[in-house]
C-alpha cells in the first residue's frame, strides 16, 4: 500500500482513537456516527493487513506498529493542517501584487476614478495595470486571459469555461473630430461617413471598419467604413483626429479630455450614440487570492459611483 492510498480522513481517525481509547468518544469529537468510524477503521486494517489498535472489552491500545504508524500520521496530519494554515493566510493577505490588465484607451478613466480609492483603502496592495489591448482575434474568438493577469477588463467575454466575465459597466461610443475639420465637413447622418476620411482601428477589421450610431429618425445604422489612416489602438488614433486628418469611433471615456480641452468635438449628439458592454473577467473566485477578491470588489463598487461619465 503506497502512502498516497491513505486518506486524511482515515488518519484523522486513527489519531482520534488513539487520543480517547474509544471508537465511540472519537466518533463524538469527529461529530461522526460511530458505525463509519468502526467501519473506516477496520477497513483501514484489512488494507494494511496489519492492527493498529488492540481491542478489548473496555478500551484500544495502540499495537507496536500503531505507535509507528501513529506518529507518522501525525506528522502528515500536522503538515497538512499547516498547508492549510498557509493557503489560508494567502488567501486572506492584502500583501503582494495584483496586476490589472484593461486597453490603453480606458487607463486614464481606471487612474483617476477607480484606482485611487483601494489604493488609498489598502496601501499595502501593489497594483501592477498593464495594457491589453484587443486584436482582431479576440474579437472573433473571445477575451485572451494571459498568465499573469488577475484581473482584466476586455469588451469580449472569453471562451475558456473555467473564467468568469462579470459585466463592468456600459460605455458610450461616439464619432469625434477636431472643430477645424467638423467646420469644413459637418456630419449630419451616419450614412454620410462613406464621404468622410476615418481613421480606423485594427480591432475592429483593420482598414475596413463597421460603425454604428442612430440616425436622426433614430433608426440603428451600421455603416461600413474605410480608412484613411489605421491604428492598432485608440490613443494615435484620437491623436490623429485632433489633429484634423479625420473622424473618431471612440469610447467617450477615452476621449473626456480632449472634450474637455476643445481639441474634440462630437460629430452627432450624444443621443444618437450606441452604448456597448465592457466585463471584468477573472478566475474561479474558489482560488482568487484575497487581495485580488478585494481589488475586484472595489473596481466594482467605485464603477458604479462613476457609471454615469461613460454613458
Amino acid at each position: 500500500m503506497k502512502p498516497k492510498d491513505f486518506k486524511i480522513d482515515e488518519l484523522r481517525i486513527v489519531r482520534y482513537v488513539a487520543e480517547t481509547a474509544s471508537i465511540s468518544k472519537a466518533a463524538q469529537r469527529l461529530d461522526m456516527p460511530q458505525s463509519n468510524v468502526s467501519r473506516t477503521l477496520t477497513a483501514l486494517e484489512r488494507r494494511l493487513g496489519l492492527e493498529i489498535f488492540l481491542r478489548s472489552p473496555r478500551t484500544l491500545s495502540l499495537t507496536e506498529f500503531g505507535e509507528d504508524f501513529l506518529r507518522r500520521a501525525t506528522q502528515l496530519l500536522d503538515e497538512h493542517s499547516n498547508l492549510l494554515d498557509m493557503s489560508g493566510t494567502y488567501k486572506r493577505s492584502l500583501n503582494g501584487t495584483v496586476t490589472l490588465g484593461a486597453p490603453i484607451g480606458i487607463h486614464s478613466f481606471l487612474t483617476r476614478y477607480l484606482l485611487p480609492p483601494l489604493l488609498r483603502e489598502y496601501p499595502e496592495l501593489i497594483v501592477d495595470l498593464v495594457t491589453r489591448n484587443p486584436d482582431e482575434r479576440e474579437k472573433k474568438y473571445g477575451a485572451v486571459f494571459d498568465s499573469d493577469c488577475d484581473l482584466l477588463i476586455s469588451f469580449f467575454q472569453p471562451q475558456n469555461e473555467s473564467l468568469i466575465a462579470r459585466p463592468l459597466t456600459r460605455f458610450r461610443v461616439g464619432l469625434f473630430a477636431s472643430p477645424s475639420y467638423i467646420a469644413n465637413a459637418p456630419l449630419v447622418e451616419p450614412t454620410e461617413l462613406k464621404e468622410h476620411r476615418c481613421i480606423t482601428l485594427r480591432v475592429l477589421g483593420g482598414s475596413n471598419n463597421i460603425w454604428s450610431s442612430y440616425s436622426s429618425q433614430g433608426q440603428l445604422m451600421q455603416v461600413a467604413v474605410t480608412g484613411s489612416s489605421i491604428c492598432d489602438n485608440i490613443l494615435p488614433a484620437i491623436e490623429l483626429a485632433k489633429q484634423g486628418l479625420g473622424i473618431v469611433y471612440a469610447p467617450y471615456y477615452s476621449v473626456a479630455s480632449a472634450l474637455e480641452s476643445g481639441s474634440l468635438l462630437p460629430c452627432i449628439e450624444r443621443e444618437r450614440c450606441i452604448d456597448m458592454q465592457a466585463f471584468l473577467i477573472y478566475r474561479q473566485r474558489g482560488v482568487l487570492p484575497h487581495r485580488v477578491q478585494v481589488m475586484m470588489d472595489s473596481i466594482m463598487h467605485n464603477m458604479q459611483l462613476h457609471e454615469q461619465r461613460l454613458i
